[in-house]
C-alpha cells in the first residue's frame, strides 16, 4: 500500500495542480493539510480544494477535520482576503478503505471563527490533529493526520510541548500506525527526538534534506525540513520518497508500505 502526505499551501492557486499530483500517485491513502472546504455557493472555488480533490480523484471515503471557519481575513482592521462566503480549513484523509472511524483532536483553542491575523505570529490559530481508524482486510489501521502549531523558528515552545504530549498519548501501539503531516517543527527539537524515540522517524532513516521548496513569502522560509512521517513497530516499510514537486511550498511525501 502507499501513503502520500501533503500540505496543499492555502496561498497558492494550485488545485489542479495538487489533484493530477494525487492522481498520478494513485496511492491508497491520502492525508492533506491546509485543505480548505466552502459552506456556501458563492466560495470562490480557489477556497474549495476540499471538494476539488474529493470530486476530481477516485476515493470513495473521505474525512474532514476542520479547525477554524471564516468569510473574510482582516490585518489591523482591514480586509486582505474575501472567500465569498464562509469557509473551514482544516486535514483531509482521502481513501477507499473503509474509515471504521474518526475524529478531530484538538491540541490547541479549539474550532472556532479565525478571521482577525493581526496577531497570527503570537497567537496562531486552533490547531488539531484527525485520529482515524482504517479497515485493511481483516486489521485495522491508525492513521493521525497533522498540521501542528506555527512558529516562526520552529524550534518549538509550550504549545508544540503539549501538542507532543497529546499526540503520544494517542499514537495505538496495538495495531498498525502513521502518523503522517506537517510538525511546524525542526529536526533538532526536543519533540521530534521525543517522537523519534516511540516510532521511526522515517525521514530521519532515508536521510531526507529538505522538505519544502526554496522561497520566503514574509511569513516563511523554505528549504528545511518540518514535515515528517512516524510508522510503529507493526508497520513494514518498502520505501519513503520526498519528491521535489514545488505544487506547494511543502515537497509531498509518499510512503510505501505493509501493514
Amino acid at each position: 500500500m502507499k501513503l502520500f502526505n501533503l500540505n496543499i499551501c492555502n496561498k497558492k492557486d494550485n488545485n489542479q495542480q495538487i489533484v493530477d499530483l494525487v492522481n498520478a500517485c494513485a496511492c491508497d491513502i491520502v492525508t492533506i493539510q491546509e485543505s480548505m472546504r466552502a459552506l456556501d455557493k458563492d466560495v470562490d472555488p480557489f477556497y474549495d480544494s476540499y471538494n476539488v480533490l474529493k470530486n476530481q480523484t477516485n476515493y470513495q471515503n473521505d474525512f474532514f477535520g476542520a479547525v477554524w471557519v471564516a468569510k473574510t481575513r482582516k490585518n489591523n482592521g482591514i480586509i486582505t482576503k474575501d472567500f465569498g462566503g464562509y469557509i473551514e480549513q482544516g486535514n483531509q484523509i482521502l481513501t477507499n478503505l473503509p474509515i471504521i472511524q474518526a475524529k478531530n483532536v484538538f491540541f490547541y483553542q479549539e474550532y472556532s471563527t479565525f478571521e482577525d491575523e493581526t496577531n497570527f505570529r503570537q497567537n496562531d490559530h486552533p490547531r488539531a490533529f484527525v485520529d482515524a481508524i482504517l479497515q485493511v482486510g481483516d486489521k485495522s489501521l491508525q492513521i493521525i493526520n497533522i498540521h501542528g502549531n506555527w512558529s516562526a523558528d520552529k524550534n518549538g515552545n509550550k504549545r508544540t510541548k503539549n501538542q507532543t504530549k497529546i499526540l503520544l498519548k494517542k499514537i495505538r501501539t496495538d495495531i498498525p500506525c502513521i502518523v503522517a503531516g506537517d510538525f511546524n517543527l525542526l529536526p533538532q527539537t526536543k519533540e521530534i527526538k521525543l517522537l523519534s524515540k516511540k516510532m521511526r522517524n522515517l525521514v530521519f532513516e532515508y536521510d531526507i534534506k529538505s522538505t519544502r521548496p526554496d522561497f520566503d513569502d514574509g511569513l516563511d522560509t523554505g528549504n528545511i525540513i518540518c514535515d515528517y512521517v512516524f510508522v510503529n513497530d507493526k508497520v513494514k516499510v518498502n520505501n519513503f520518497s520526498v519528491p521535489q514537486n514545488t505544487a506547494s511550498d511543502h515537497y509531498p511525501m509518499i510512503l510505501d508500505f505493509e501493514s
